[in-house]
């Protein structure tokens, strides 16, 4: 198994854009982890200057502590799975998932039983005489798996894996990716602009906000514990207080929080609650404030609710809140009622003030 270093990694075009910034990341071996951010945030950069399609500007690519900078792609043992599969489109499938091996002189008969194993292993069994225009989309991205693995890499590299899908496609394919990478147990990184995507399929997740790294490590922290508003935002937060931060107790315009342990010093700081954590109704006498229902959404599967919480502040406006509860506070409450919320002191977090 290997793991990735980059040691920091910049890129810049034209000496002026810079995609990527003194970026510092270690990639552990054996897990799947996820390159996450928004479009033109240097994700799928960084994930060519690891498979060698890219130079970096400045900075060392580290396979197991051993530098591969200056390593074409061809022999770095990374193979990069792109977004539009690339497959060519005048070979059968035998043709397309066996031509690295071809390339590398392996015999005809081998070539055809390595085929055969990868077919299965990605589901597609008995596929070999068909050409990329006889299959559907979710079955390219098959087989340009297929043809990616067949080398038997050190590292596998996905751009945007499972973009181009229908949503039960989606499905199907990320269990798949899961299955495999647990089975061969490869280093594999993917690139995605999908929080639940890289949640679900990632055990470590780097978020990246123009060209830098803005959080680092397992999907939880960056519900439960985000290193700025941005972050926090970025995975749905939407409830946010300005306070002043004194021990375990947080002054707001909505009243004293008492919080847990928070590594941020006293000081301003910004009170954060995921809607799902918010409690309805509760009668704790700490941490309880007072909302008038706004509106609400339903949304099958639970409700949406926004309210405007009362502020201890003369003239100040009301505070708008959002809460998720389960589908039937769609009948239970109405707009106008006046509701008790309760922010358990361990659901607050506390990122530094914007």
């Amino acid at each position: 198994m290997t793991d990735v270093t980059l040691q920091g990694i910049s890129k810049s075009y034209d000496g002026r854009v810079q995609a990527v910034a003194d970026l510092d990341l270690t990639i552990p071996s054996g897990q799947i982890t996820a390159l996450l951010g928004p479009s033109g945030c240097g994700k799928t950069t960084l994930l060519k200057i690891i498979a060698g399609l890219l130079p970096p500007t400045a900075g060392e690519v580290l396979f197991n502590g051993r530098a591969v900078t200056a390593i074409p792609a061809e022999k770095r043992d990374a193979v990069m799975v792109f977004q539009n599969h690339l497959l060519f489109p005048y070979m059968s499938v035998l043709e397309n998932v066996g031509f690295g091996l071809r390339m590398r002189g392996v015999k005809k008969k081998l070539i055809e039983r390595r085929v055969a194993e990868m077919l299965a292993l990605v589901q597609l069994p008995g596929y070999e005489t068909r050409t990329p225009r006889q299959l559907s989309g979710g079955q390219q991205q098959r087989i340009a798996l297929a043809r990616a693995l067949i080398v038997e890499p050190e590292v596998l590299l996905l751009d945007e894996p499972l973009a181009n899908l229908d949503a039960h496609l989606r499905d199907e394919m990320r269990d798949l990716i899961v299955s495999i990478q647990r089975e061969l147990g490869i280093t594999t990184v993917f690139v995605t602009h999908d929080q639940e995507e890289a949640v679900i399929l990632a055990q470590h997740v780097a978020l990246m906000f123009a060209g830098r790294l803005a959080q680092v490590g397992p999907p939880a922290d960056f519900y439960e514990r985000p290193s700025t508003a941005r972050v926090a935002r970025f995975f749905g937060g939407v409830n946010f207080v300005e306070g002043v931060k004194r021990g375990t107790a947080v002054t707001t315009p909505l009243g004293v929080f008492c919080v847990d342990h928070s590594p941020l010093p006293d000081g301003p700081v910004l009170l954060t609650i995921r809607p799902e954590n918010v409690a309805l109704g509760c009668a704790a006498p700490e941490n309880m404030v007072l909302a008038r229902l706004e509106s609400r959404l339903y949304a099958g599967t639970h409700t949406r609710l926004r309210l405007l919480a009362e502020t201890a502040v003369p003239d100040a406006p009301p505070l708008p809140i959002e809460v998720t509860a389960a589908a039937a506070a769609m009948r239970q409450y109405e707009n106008e009622q006046t509701l008790k919320l309760h922010f358990a002191p361990d659901h607050i977090w506390l990122v530094p003030a914007d």
